[in-house]
């Protein structure tokens, strides 16, 4: 027996999606007493990308229920819609707090061992996501990232293929522009393109896509491998320059592998950055058991400079680290470079 039932919602406010065929907002769900997210996508979009079955992605999110996946509360229709419904996150996204500071490098690391576990039972169930980014990563109220969005998804052929109906074209693998059909490794890519966003913020990686060509994709110039910020160990950037590989198989060959070297990182883990781009001043700070440390990188008359200083908890007061001062540097890459052997010549002393 067919039964057909009201759901009813209201709406409350938009939130916005990068996606192209569909819109996201919070809502009061009546029959639930409680405040939810809901995804609409458009039916006429849909029949447009040839997709015949209307309820495809919320039939994949719900199969593919993980502690590091978004679950589906449920799905439904009126006559020009689809409708998804989801838990209301308020903490927001990782690309809503990485739009907001920097984060640590522990930070990165759990949130991204979180996503990619998500990720990897995904690829078990014979998934690719296709459109992993940070803002389809949701922290939940317990402080836990979540992978979400499987508008783009695909199941893979016997070969471990599928074609996408759309790509999100800031990220682009180099693959993209010779062949139609993709494995594990164009997931693989997106994960590297988002790590490096949380590692430089999107100010850095916005900067660099705006002028970046087909050119520089496929030749692995964009993003630039080799600008990371002081405090971004190099086991950290070798796994991400791994990730994103030009030649698919100089990746990962699966998330598992990825999650391993992640899961080895522990090389300068609580360096917290702040810049003020208005005083050209850059700081990175780490509080210990006993103080608080200070590296400053600053601008005077043309020329940079950058000086240590600490405060101790037990007598409220801040000294200097004289011999972590210096000054000359002709550009701020001359002086990142010197911040970022502080911090290394720091962490060894530690061991």
């Amino acid at each position: 027996m067919r039964v057909e039932t009201k759901l009813t919602f209201i709406q409350k406010e938009n939130i916005g999606a990068e996606g192209r065929n569909s819109d996201v907002f919070i809502a009061e769900d009546i029959q639930l007493g409680t405040d939810i997210v809901v995804k609409t996508i458009k039916k006429k979009d849909l029949d447009r990308l040839r997709i015949s079955d209307y309820f495809a992605e919320s039939k994949i999110l719900y199969a593919s229920q993980h502690p590091n996946i978004v679950e589906l509360n449920y799905s439904c229709e009126n006559d020009d819609y689809i409708f998804l419904s989801m838990p209301l996150y308020k903490k927001g996204s990782i690309n809503s707090l990485i739009n907001k500071r920097f984060l640590s490098v522990r930070e990165i690391i759990t949130y991204s061992l979180e996503f990619l576990s998500g990720l990897h039972f995904v690829h078990s169930r014979g998934l690719l996501h296709f459109d992993i980014k940070p803002t389809n990563i949701l922290i939940s109220d317990s402080n836990t990232a979540l992978l979400t969005d499987f508008g783009l998804a695909k199941y893979t052929d016997v070969n471990g293929f599928a074609t996408p109906d759309q790509l999100y074209p800031p990220h682009m693998a180099p693959e993209r522009f010779s062949v139609d059909k993709f494995d594990i490794f164009f997931d693989i890519y997106h994960c590297g393109l988002t790590l490096y966003r949380m590692c430089n913020g999107n100010e850095e990686f916005i900067n660099q896509r705006d002028v970046a060509t087909t050119d520089d994709i496929e030749n692995g110039t964009f993003p630039n491998r080799n600008k990371f910020l002081p405090h971004i160990p190099k086991s950290l950037q070798n796994v991400i320059k791994k990730a994103l590989s030009v030649n698919p198989v100089d990746r990962y060959n699966t998330v598992l592998e990825m999650l391993n070297d992640l899961s080895k990182i522990d090389k300068n883990l609580d360096w917290l950055y702040t810049q003020d781009n208005q005083t050209r001043t850059f700081v990175w700070k780490i509080n210990e058991d006993k103080t608080v440390k200070y590296i400053t990188v600053s601008e005077m008359k043309g020329k940079w400079s950058i000086a240590g200083k600490q405060y101790s908890k037990s007598s409220n007061k801040t000294s200097k680290i004289t011999k972590w001062d210096s000054d000359g540097y002709k550009s701020l890459e001359e002086a990142f470079k010197k911040a970022a052997k502080l911090i290394y010549d720091y962490e060894n002393t530690k061991k």
